[in-house]
């Protein structure tokens, strides 16, 4: 029973994934409820595969954590200005700016500071903000939704438009074809997340340019502004369409290049030539025998685009008038207000570092070959 298990882990983490995913869709539960039971299943597998790789990657992340929470704090506290300052304003008397400062902690030694933050942020408590007045973790909370909701979809555009044309690619390795798909991939390659949310906006949203009297674009998509799901779905769509599809042409070119690499190895392999000479479809070999084994190093990179679109992010919702994490830490920075901005890069620095690691138990799931002694000698 154990062995069966094993054998078909990696089907069966990735069917409880994207049920936890449909539950949260419809359900919708608070994030952190659906983040800890994702990490839970992604933990679980890996602890099914290889107990001990499980343990010491876990392990691991506590120091890493407690690391970058460090280097954070550092960054803010060594920012020019003082935030007392700052919350008063330039009038504020010598008495005031003491007072606020003992509020905020500031007349205490750097080391004194960061534990006591520490330890609220362990209590899951990132401070109160000096602009808004509100609880850090709460407008994190409130501005995490469309954050994950921009990436979800970008990710999801980026393996829609990669994953046929990788394969096709390479398939048909060094033919016009090939050469056609690299080309127009690299030049979303090299065009800039604003400068595609740009030109999209142009021709999709407020009717392109004007040649000859005539407009080259459309009218089709909203340019701006954030509609939830649960208002209206198909304005929600509509209005994030752009913006996902900004962050997502980018990471679309990179993952093809990656699967049509792997593609081209793959197919020079011996059981692919055993397929063929069963005379099974082109079609099914390339999706069902050539794709899996093609993938892995397409399943790492998708983990580590997660930071590409963390930053790239920041800057679409700031252009879409998108209310995510990128948009509150950006107002942050505008207001200098450290401690929202100090948990915002916190809250993303360890949604970073716990998916990637997610990502290896995934990867772990579903390669049979990395369970064992070695992953275990590895991690």
């Amino acid at each position: 029973m154990k062995q069966a298990v094993r054998d078909q882990l990696g089907r069966i983490v990735a069917v409880a994934l994207v049920a936890t995913v449909a539950w949260a869709w419809f359900w919708r539960p608070p994030f952190s409820w659906t983040f800890g039971v994702l990490v839970g299943i992604g933990t679980l597998g890996a602890a099914i595969a290889d107990g001990r790789y499980a343990v010491r990657r876990l392990a691991a992340l506590i120091p890493v954590l407690v690391l970058v929470s460090f280097v954070v704090f550092a960054l803010m506290a060594s920012l020019p200005g003082d935030p007392a300052i700052n919350l008063l304003g330039p009038a504020a008397t010598p008495d005031q700016i003491e007072i606020v400062r003992t509020e905020l902690g500031l007349d205490q030694p750097f080391f004194n500071r960061y534990g006591d933050w520490l330890g609220g942020v362990v209590l899951g408590d990132l401070g109160n903000s000096i602009v808004l007045r509100e609880e850090v973790a709460d407008g994190i909370s409130r501005s995490m939704t469309p954050t994950l909701q921009l990436m979800t979809y970008s990710v999801i555009i980026a393996l829609v438009v990669s994953l046929p044309l990788g394969i096709w690619a390479g398939y048909r390795q060094g033919t016009s074809t090939d050469r056609g798909i690299n080309n127009v991939m690299l030049g979303f390659l090299a065009t800039p997340n604003y400068v595609m949310a740009v030109l999209l906006v142009l021709f999709f949203a407020v009717g392109g340019l004007s040649v000859f009297g005539n407009e080259v674009g459309f009218h089709a998509l909203p340019a701006a502004r954030y509609v939830p799901l649960g208002d209206d779905p198909v304005l929600h769509f509509k209005h994030l369409a752009l913006p996902s599809l900004s962050l997502a042409m980018g990471q679309a070119a990179v993952f093809m290049r990656l699967l049509r690499s792997d593609m081209i190895g793959t197919l020079r392999l011996p059981f692919i030539d055993l397929a063929r000479s069963k005379g099974l479809p082109t079609r099914r070999i390339l999706w069902r025998h050539a794709l899996r084994p093609s993938s892995f190093t397409l399943l790492t990179v998708v983990g580590l685009t997660v930071g590409l679109l963390i930053g790239g992010a920041l800057i679409i919702e700031f252009i879409f008038t998108i209310p995510g994490v990128g948009a509150y830490i950006f107002l942050g920075v505008t207001q200098r207000d450290f401690i929202a901005v100090q948990g915002g890069v916190l809250v993303i620095s360890a949604l970073f570092i716990v998916v990637l690691t997610m990502s290896d138990f995934l990867y772990l799931a579903l390669d049979p070959r990395l369970r064992g002694r070695e992953v275990a000698a590895r991690g």
